[in-house]
């Protein structure tokens, strides 16, 4: 039998007259130019390149899906929002005393009157000079010998519903219950036999915590962390200093207080206030002198740029001249200071006037002090 050499598939192929030759990328020039075959390249140049750019992205686009899918949810802790400095762009407030808040008919009151005179925040006592805590906290109990109210969760609800900010006031180092507790004492001498005392016996002297004591810090920075917890919109921190020595008594706070950076001790300190105060706006409450000339024994130099984000320094009535415009006047000049500042970047004087009167309000209201806060 003949071999069928009949093939019903078309055979391609090229002779000698022909312009064309078939390949793998199709027909292509037989005499093709230089040029032709140079483009030819760079096309699949660019093309692996593409590829490469290609995989680079999808790499990082599926890296970066992956990473945020298992990225945890913010956590809430109860509040439905912080507020910020830029919530308290103008901070009024007003000191209600402890002895108020076990009366709901006296709170309406005041917040009445405070709302009546611009206020728009309530300074309460958190932690006492003398070193109490007027909240529920578990740090230390309430003493049975404490005269002061305690600040429930309800109350603190009743000022917010109101419309006003809540400012918690803590006195920090000046604290006469803490250092027994915490053996967190100032002493005498660098051997630690004796304590130190503000003042005599006579006088009623009284201990401090000491700003160098790790045990003092922490117990600070926890109370500082109760408070947020508690609702506190703001921390106002007080008597953050080292006391000052007495006639006869020089108080000794490490082993050697000639190596002692003091200035230093209270800025770190400060940074773990801030860093307890969990977001909350903290505000350094402090003599005007702390601010100017500053202090070696108490502060170590000057307090005016820290890490906390507002500075308060108390201004009281002068000698002579309008009380109004000389707390106008220091609020314009500190906060144009303040703009060269890297943290405290708002200034927001503390009043105290020994006659506060509705006239004293409107006054201040109407002036060119923006923020303060009045305590007693």
């Amino acid at each position: 039998m003949a071999k069928n050499t009949n093939n019903s598939r078309r055979l391609k192929g090229y002779y000698e007259f022909s312009k064309k030759y078939p390949s793998r990328r199709g027909e292509r020039p037989i005499h093709e130019s230089r040029r032709t075959k140079k483009r030819e390249r760079i096309k699949i140049i660019l093309f692996c390149v593409f590829l490469c750019c290609l995989f680079v992205a999808s790499f990082v686009t599926i890296k970066f899906c992956y990473n945020l899918s298992r990225r945890p949810l913010p956590e809430t802790h109860g509040e439905s929002s912080t507020v910020t400095m830029d919530s308290l762009d103008k901070l009024r407030a007003t000191y209600l005393d402890n002895s108020f808040i076990d009366n709901n008919a006296e709170i309406d009151k005041a917040l009445e009157s405070a709302a009546k005179n611009g206020f728009n925040a309530i300074v309460l006592d958190f932690k006492t000079q003398e070193g109490f805590l007027t909240y529920e906290s578990d740090l230390i109990s309430p003493s049975e010998k404490s005269e002061f109210n305690t600040i429930s969760p309800s109350i603190i609800k009743r000022i917010k519903d109101k419309g006003f900010f809540v400012v918690a006031r803590i006195f920090c180092f000046e604290d006469c219950i803490a250092p027994q507790r915490l053996n967190a004492y100032v002493h005498e001498d660098a051997e630690s036999t004796k304590i130190w005392f503000d003042n005599s016996a006579i006088n009623n002297g009284k201990v401090w915590l000491n700003p160098t004591n790790s045990n003092a810090v922490s117990y600070l920075t926890k109370v500082i962390s109760e408070v947020v917890k508690a609702g506190a919109d703001c921390i106002y921190l007080e008597s953050v200093q080292f006391p000052a020595s007495r006639e006869g008594s020089v108080p000794v706070f490490t082993k050697d207080d000639k190596t002692l950076n003091r200035n230093l001790v209270l800025m770190q300190f400060l940074e773990k206030a801030v860093s307890s105060a969990n977001g909350r706006p903290v505000i350094l409450g402090l003599p005007l002198e702390a601010v100017n000339e500053g202090d070696m024994e108490k502060w170590g130099g000057t307090l005016f740029d820290t890490a906390a984000q507002m500075c308060s320094p108390v201004i009281i009535p002068p000698e002579n001249g309008d009380y109004i415009s000389y707390i106008e006047n220091n609020y314009i000049v500190m906060n144009d200071k303040a703009k060269n500042n890297f943290s405290t970047v708002r200034i927001v004087p503390t009043v105290k006037n020994l006659v506060i009167s509705d006239e004293f309000y409107s006054d201040l209201a109407s002036s060119k002090a923006e923020s303060y806060i009045i305590i007693p």
